[in-house]
Order: C-alpha cells, then structure tokens, then sequence
C-alpha cells in the first residue's frame, strides 16, 4: 500500500530537515528527501545510512524517528543519531530506533 502522505512530507517535515542539515553539514554525507514510502528523507555518507521516517505516538502525535539502515559503521551511525537526538531539544523529537 503507497504512503498517501508522502507528497506532503516536504512540508510537514521541513524543519526536522532543515535541522538535520545544520547538525550533520560537517560531515562530508548526503542529506536529501526520500522516494521511498514511509521515509521522509535519508543520510548517506561512506559506511554510513541513517533514515528518517515518520512515526505516530499513541497520543496521535507525529515525529521523526531516526534508524540505521544496515550501516557498516554502526558506532558512527549511533554517534550522528545521538548528535540528531541532542540537538533536537525540546522543540522536535528525533528517537534513535536501534
């Protein structure tokens, strides 16, 4: 079944995006929006795939959560997605799913 709501993920997302590119422009990878369903966009940099995809909460509420997708670093890949959860504060929510 395709993501209804995928064509409306650049504006519904476009701070956690914005936020994402500040915390890892840095670092010498790849952020851009996602052709996948169910993702919001992607980071990729050697060794490394973090993809962020929508997640509703019980409350009904919608985030980002953040997952390694099959990196071969995987201590790096935890690193930037403790580096996304810190400086997300208070205001976005990026959870680590592990």
């Amino acid at each position: 079944m395709a993501d209804s709501n995928k064509k409306h993920y650049p504006r519904l997302y476009r701070e956690e995006f914005e936020l994402a590119r500040a915390t890892l422009s840095p670092r010498k990878g790849a952020l851009e929006w996602s052709r996948a369903d169910y993702e919001a966009f992607t980071y990729v940099e050697p060794g490394v795939r973090l993809v962020f995809y929508p997640h509703r909460t019980s409350a009904g509420n919608y985030h980002i959560r953040i997952r390694d997708s099959n990196s071969k670093d995987a201590a790096l890949a935890d690193r930037l997605m403790r580096e996304l959860d810190k400086a997300a504060g208070y205001n976005r929510t990026f959870s680590r799913k592990m």
